[in-house]
């Protein structure tokens, strides 16, 4: 029989317990290595992630400020822009209001002698005896121009110098009256009809408290002024000086 020769080749030592020992390092080394580079890339990946919720977040709320801001603004723009409209709009009215009350206004030339002679009007006015009036025609024209006559209306014919003028006029008694208990000179106010023709002119001066002085005016409700204000300032004081005289 033949006999199998022992394999007796050099170089090819038994591992020893040593080797086994180093093999065994170096793959717990390897291990350790990467799970440390996992654990890096796993925190790189964490941080990312991080970054890019915290973007996301930020830029979903930039576009959530957005979409509610833009609105706010553009109706707080909005509002600001009505309300320098409304202003704009109350200012003009305002003027407008102003300006047909400037245009009813008939200056004073010679403001002592309208002082004078309106206060001495006023006084005969409500010192005149009371008369009802002739019918209803003339129940309703005083009820119609003469507010608060109290039946003390006066009617005179105003001499001008050229022409005689049918003036029929009254004072507000019952304005006056509260301000009068009261120990006030304020509502004191005489209104004039003056016929000219088919035409009745309609004027008026009253009290101005504020600056102490009579003023005269033409009706409110006047459309087209049928004299010029210096004509209508004379004839007002002509029917004054009259009614001081004539209303008794």
């Amino acid at each position: 029989m033949t006999e199998t020769p022992e394999d007796t080749s050099e170089g090819k030592e038994k591992p020893t317990l040593i080797d086994h020992g180093k093999k065994a390092m170096e793959t717990a080394d390897r291990a350790a290595t990467v799970a440390e580079s996992a654990n890096h890339a796993f925190g790189a990946i964490k941080w990312v992630a991080i970054a890019v919720v915290t973007l996301t977040l930020a830029g979903g709320a930039y576009g959530i400020y957005k979409v509610v801001a833009a609105p706010a603004k553009a109706v707080g723009n909005a509002a600001g822009a009505v309300t320098e409209t409304v202003k704009t709009g109350t200012d003009k009215i305002k003027q407008s209001g102003s300006d047909v009350m400037n245009r009813l206004d008939i200056p004073a030339s010679n403001q002592t002698a309208l002082n004078r002679s309106a206060e001495a009007a006023f006084e005969a006015l409500t010192m005149m005896t009371a008369t009802e009036p002739e019918g209803m025609k003339e129940r309703i024209f005083r009820r119609t121009n003469f507010g608060g006559h109290e039946n003390r209306v006066c009617k005179l014919d105003v001499d001008t110098g050229t022409v005689s003028i049918p003036v029929t006029l009254a004072a507000d008694n019952e304005a006056y009256a509260t301000a009068k208990a009261l120990g006030s000179n304020e509502n004191r106010l005489i209104r004039m009809i003056l016929t000219a023709g088919k035409e009745d002119i309609a004027l008026r001066t009253e009290w101005d408290e504020e600056a102490k002085n009579w003023i005269m005016r033409w009706k409110a409700t006047t459309i087209k002024k049928e004299i010029g204000d210096e004509i209508a300032e004379q004839r007002v004081l002509d029917v004054l000086g009259a009614a001081v005289r004539g209303c008794r």
